[in-house]
Order: structure tokens, then sequence, then C-alpha cells
């Protein structure tokens, strides 16, 4: 697991990531999301579809943002994190196509705030899975969906590009 600070709202705690593989209960946690189980405290995004850990430090980050400014366009702050890893308004398409399916194999979750232990092992409880460093996110990209969720031009083929343009998509989401 990753810990960073939010520098912006130090009182708020540190962000906490963990990615998951080889997962086996992910129908059951797709189910606990369904019914609202308030004691599911993390996000948890299909790890196939971030490219890079700052791309999840953008979302989570402006999550914090909104909570803080009581303007969430979603219901909770994890699910805040999973829309605001996607360029479109639409907060169920946001959900279905960044959030854990019931056929998810890897995952990453995420928590704003907490004691670094307790978060790890709440995650590590939580998900029947295999818990590995980020460099194993390299293995796991779909750069099919991600061309298509975030309409890259098929031009740009250079990683860092890329990032730049899901970064950008993100970041621009919110601008009228």
């Amino acid at each position: 697991m990753e810990s960073f600070p939010i520098d912006t709202l130090p009182t708020v705690g540190d962000i906490h990531m963990a990615c998951f593989t080889g997962v086996k209960n992910a129908a059951a946690l797709k189910e606990r999301l369904q019914n609202q189980d308030k004691s599911l405290a993390f996000a948890m995004v299909e790890s196939n579809l971030i490219m890079d850990v700052f791309q999840l430090l953008v979302a989570t980050t402006k999550a914090a943002h909104d909570n803080e400014a009581g303007k969430l366009s979603t219901q909770t702050v994890s699910s805040e994190i999973i829309y605001n890893l996607s360029p479109t308004k639409n907060i169920a398409e946001s959900l279905k196509r960044f959030g854990i399916t019931e056929d998810t194999t890897s995952l990453i979750a995420v928590k704003i705030g907490g004691n670094s232990d307790e978060v790890l092992e709440d995650m590590s409880t939580t998900v029947d899975g295999n818990l590995v460093s980020f460099s194993a996110l390299d293995q796991e990209k779909d750069m099919v969906k991600l061309r298509q969720y975030y309409k890259i031009d098929p031009k740009v083929t250079e990683n860092k590009a890329i990032l730049n343009w899901i970064i950008g998509a993100i970041a621009m989401k919110n601008i009228q």
C-alpha cells in the first residue's frame, strides 16, 4: 500500500491506495456496493483503466476537495473518486466503467484519511486477493478501453502523452 498527503487539505488525512490481483470475491464486493454497504469505507477501481497512480491521485484529491466543500456529485466520497476518473458527467456510466464488476480480478482500493496500518488491514481483510506493488499496473492496462473512454487521438502513442490526455480529460470535466 502507498499513502500520499493531500497538501491542500492537511486535516483530511492521506490518500491510501492498495493494488490487488487474483481477486476472488469481486461478485460479493459488487453486491455489497450495490446494497450501499456502509462498512465498505473505500473505493474499488478497475486497475486495468489506471494508466498511472497520478491519475488516481488527481481524481481522489478532487473528491476530497468536493467532500470538504459539501459539493459531491455522488452519494459518497468513495463513489466520487470513481466518478472523477471518468471524463463524462454521467454518474451511472462512470461507476459502470471505472468501478469493479463481478468478473474483476484486479483492483485498486482507495481511501481518504485514517491510520495507514488500519486502512491496509481493512482493505486486506475485505478484498480476497494478492496485495501487489503498483508496478503491476503496467501489465494490467487496457489501452483499447482507455483510448475509447478518454477519446485519445490514435496519433498519441507515448505513455506520458496518453497520461497527460487522461489527466486533462479528468480536470476539464466540470468546466463549463
